[in-house]
C-alpha cells in the first residue's frame, strides 16, 4: 500500500518534482536495473549535481526523501548511486488521487 500523504510531501519540493521530472524524462541513461521490463533510464548522482547546482550532500537528501517515499529506486555503482524512477509506485499514487477525489 502507499503512503499518498508521504509521496505528496515528497512531490512538494520544488526540487525533488524537477529530480522526478529529470528521471521521467531521461532517455540516454546508462544503466537500467536487469528485470524491470518497465524501467526507464536511470541518472547518476553527479548528474544531478551537475544540472541543479547542488552539492552531493543535497543531492543525497532530497532523494532520500523521494526513495523514502517509494517513487525512486536507488542502486549503488562505485563512489555513486544510479536512480530510477518507480513507475509502478507512481501509476498507483495517480490511480489513488483518481479514486480520492472522484475523478
Amino acid at each position: 500500500m502507499i503512503d499518498t500523504v508521504k509521496i505528496a510531501k515528497a512531490l512538494s519540493d520544488p526540487i525533488r518534482y524537477k529530480m522526478m521530472l529529470m528521471l521521467a524524462q531521461s532517455e540516454e541513461g546508462c544503466c537500467p536495473i536487469p528485470g524491470e521490463d518497465d524501467q526507464r533510464p536511470g541518472l547518476c548522482n553527479c548528474e544531478f549535481m551537475s544540472a541543479l547546482g547542488m552539492i552531493q550532500s543535497r543531492v543525497s537528501y532530497h532523494m532520500k526523501e523521494l526513495v523514502d517515499a517509494g517513487l525512486v529506486k536507488e542502486e549503488p555503482r562505485g563512489k555513486w548511486k544510479m536512480y530510477f524512477i518507480n513507475t509502478k509506485t507512481l501509476r498507483q499514487y495517480m490511480e489513488q488521487l483518481t479514486q480520492d477525489f472522484a475523478l
